[in-house]
Order: structure tokens, then C-alpha cells, then sequence
């Protein structure tokens, strides 16, 4: 074999040689070293939830066309993974009120307290006349302030219920607005000595507020002189030889308050079947009226006449009932208010309101 075979067969023998790979670690230590890489990743990944990879700054010094894998400051990255006072004040940092002009961090992160709520405003309510004395049936304006009650400014504008006492306990009657002086009124007729009061139900800025005092509107007893005087008058007949002449009975308390909270009920309007409290038909009327007394009245005009105790025309007070029309066929009734008219819910279209007794054909009864 020539020394050129020769050779060309060891090359052929080097080159069918396997070639031999670095020797590997021991797989008790390769093991090792991936348990520590995937704990460290996974730890920071956990730790972190996402703001590692936010709070991993880029080097801006290097060149990002050289390496194709992202470019991390290290310290940066070494600041957020696995640092628990790090993690802390990245998410302290995120808390910055997005309203704040100033970006500082409220609460903690930056020692600047948010503002608290501010409180409602007291109010004060008053009765400006709360004790006035009248003849029956006069009228008196009763007036009501409402105001600040730190600083005594009026309060304009502002809605206040106006209540009565009534035997089952207080009602509201009447809504009034205040105006620039703070200040509101209603007139009053009363016919026997009566207590109101008033009440504002407050708003998003304005506490709520009962009023401080209560009006007593007292009612002269005029009923007593007029009698004492028709009694000398009938003595003086007596003694001359006229005839006699009946005295009427003064008005029952019963009556005198029924004809007062008709009396409040005034513009509402005439609907049918309606029983109150913003709309009435006559029977309906009626019996609102004295089961505001405390008294069970039936609801139809015919077995309110019939459950009725019947009083002659020339004996009706007032708080009596009129009933037109005859027994089994009553068609209206209204409460006998005195002078010859009475409170009634006249009919559709109309309104309650006093009207005259307008015929002489008529009944009267008394609960």
C-alpha cells in the first residue's frame, strides 16, 4: 500500500469517527439546577403579579440591536423579584389618586388625608304667634320661620307640613313654601279652641326640624253671653206676658271640630266613590271628617241617613248632617256649617266647598 493510500485510509477513519460531546453534568445536579431556576422565576413572577415586569426598567445605555433578548437594568430587576419592602412600595407608588393635579399618593403613601363629609345644617322652626285668641269663625293668619339655626339666616324656598291636633292624634292639613325672609302663613278659621303645629322634613343639605312651639288659636265663649243674653230677653217676655220662645243648644265640641276639618278640605275635588284624603265625594266626605273625630260613620248618604239620630230644622247645629232627597232615596249630604250653609263635595267638575242649603226640603241628623 502506497504511502498516499495509506494516509487517504486514515482520513476516511477520522472522518467516520463520532465526534464527542463535553461531559455532562451529574443529573443529581442538573436536577439542582432547575429546581433553583424555576424557583426563582416562578417566585418572582408570584411575589410581584406583574409589577416585577413593570418595575423592570430598561437600560437605555444598551444596545437593543445587538440582542435580540430584552435588556433589563439589573438592579432594577433584582430590586423588585423576591424584595418584599420593594413590592411594597411599587404598589404604594400605584395608589396615586388619578384626580390628584399633584400626583401624590393619598392615604399613607403620601400623609395627605382625604377631606371628611360635611355634616347637614340644623335647622330651627318656630310659631311666630303661637297663642291667639278669637271670636268663632274669624280669621288669623298663623305664621311659621325657618332658619339656620348656627347663623339665624332665613331659609327660603323651603316645603313645611302644617299640622292640627285632632282627638286620634296630629294631621297634616297644609304644605307651605317659605319665602326670601324665611317665613310662610295659612289663615285660619277655627271655631273652637285649637293646637297646630309645623313640620320640615329636612333635604340632602338641610337637617329635618319640628317646630320649637306649638299655636293654641283659643276661641272666645261667645256662645254663653249670647245665651245669658237671650235668657234676660226671654225673662223680660216672661215678665211682660209675651210668649215663650225656645233658646238653641250651643254647638256640640263634636260639631264645631267637624265643621272645622270640612273647613279644611276645602278645593279638594269632587270624585266619585272617593274617600279621601285628595278627593271626596259627599258621603266620602262626611265620613273622613268624623273618623278623623274617632267616630264610625257609615260610607253611602242612605245608611248614614238611617244609623243618624233625627233632629227637626229649626233645632240643626253645627257638625249637623243635611240630607236631600228622601229615606230610602237620600242622593246628598253635606255637614251644617251654621247661617244656613253647609261643607259639602258637590259633584263631578266641582270641588268642596260651603255652599247655602238650597232648598227647604231637606233632613237633618246628628251622630
Amino acid at each position: 500500500m502506497s504511502a498516499q493510500s495509506v494516509q487517504l485510509d486514515e482520513d476516511l477513519r477520522v472522518a467516520g469517527r463520532p465526534r464527542h460531546r463535553a461531559q455532562s453534568a451529574p443529573p443529581v445536579a442538573r436536577s439542582r439546577a432547575r429546581a433553583r431556576a424555576f424557583a426563582a422565576m416562578t417566585t418572582g413572577t408570584v411575589a410581584v403579579s406583574g409589577v416585577a415586569l413593570a418595575g423592570c426598567a430598561t437600560d437605555v445605555h444598551a444596545d437593543t440591536a445587538m440582542e435580540e433578548s430584552p435588556n433589563t437594568a439589573p438592579v432594577t430587576l433584582a430590586a423588585q423579584i423576591g424584595s418584599r419592602a420593594a413590592l411594597g412600595g411599587s404598589i404604594a407608588a400605584a395608589a396615586v389618586s388619578e384626580h390628584s393635579s399633584s400626583g401624590l399618593a393619598l392615604g399613607a403613601a403620601s400623609g395627605v388625608d382625604a377631606p371628611p363629609l360635611a355634616g347637614k345644617i340644623q335647622v330651627g322652626l318656630r310659631v311666630t304667634n303661637p297663642a291667639v285668641t278669637v271670636n268663632a269663625n274669624e280669621p288669623i293668619d298663623i305664621g311659621f320661620s325657618l332658619y339656620n339655626e348656627a347663623t339665624h339666616e332665613p331659609l327660603a324656598n323651603q316645603l313645611v307640613k302644617v299640622q292640627v291636633k285632632l282627638p286620634t292624634g296630629w294631621a297634616t292639613f297644609k304644605h307651605l313654601q317659605t319665602n326670601a325672609q324665611g317665613y310662610a302663613s295659612y289663615t285660619a278659621r277655627v271655631l273652637t279652641t285649637t293646637n297646630v303645629t309645623a313640620i320640615f322634613d329636612g333635604t340632602d343639605a338641610l337637617q329635618s326640624a319640628h317646630s320649637t312651639n306649638d299655636a293654641t288659636l283659643n276661641v272666645r265663649p261667645q256662645v254663653a253671653n249670647v245665651a245669658a243674653r237671650r235668657l234676660g230677653s226671654l225673662a223680660s217676655d216672661i215678665s211682660a206676658g209675651l210668649p215663650r220662645v225656645s233658646v238653641p243648644v250651643a254647638s256640640s265640641s263634636i260639631g264645631a271640630k267637624a265643621v272645622y276639618l270640612a273647613s279644611l278640605q276645602a278645593g279638594k275635588p269632587y270624585v266619585y266613590g272617593a274617600e279621601g284624603p285628595s278627593s271626596f265625594d259627599c258621603s266620602g266626605l262626611v265620613q273622613y271628617v268624623f273618623k278623623q273625630l274617632g267616630k264610625s260613620v257609615p260610607r253611602t248618604t242612605d245608611a248614614q241617613f238611617a244609623s243618624s239620630t233625627r233632629v227637626s230644622q229649626y233645632n240643626k247645629q253645627p257638625g249637623n248632617l243635611i240630607f236631600l232627597g228622601s229615606p230610602g232615596n237620600i242622593y246628598h249630604v253635606g255637614i251644617y256649617a251654621g247661617d244656613g250653609k253647609m261643607w259639602v263635595a258637590p259633584h263631578t267638575g266641582s270641588v268642596v266647598k260651603l255652599q247655602s242649603i238650597y232648598t227647604t226640603s231637606y233632613y237633618v241628623g246628628r251622630f
